[in-house]
């Protein structure tokens, strides 16, 4: 029974930890708004989109 105990605080404080990352991550990105990270560097203009046909 000790492990069951010790996964479930494990198990807590690690959901606890991965939402103050979370917290922290939207504090910074709404300070940052202009400071926005490019996902791609052509523009949407210059590549024809990709269509895949799948049967």
């Amino acid at each position: 029974m000790r492990k069951v105990h010790r996964k479930i605080f494990a198990g807590a404080l690690l959901c606890g930890c991965n939402l103050f990352a979370l917290y922290v991550a939207s504090c910074v990105a709404e300070k940052a708004e202009n400071l926005g990270v490019t996902v791609s560097i052509t523009g949407t203009e210059e590549v024809l989109p990709i269509i895949t046909l799948d049967a």
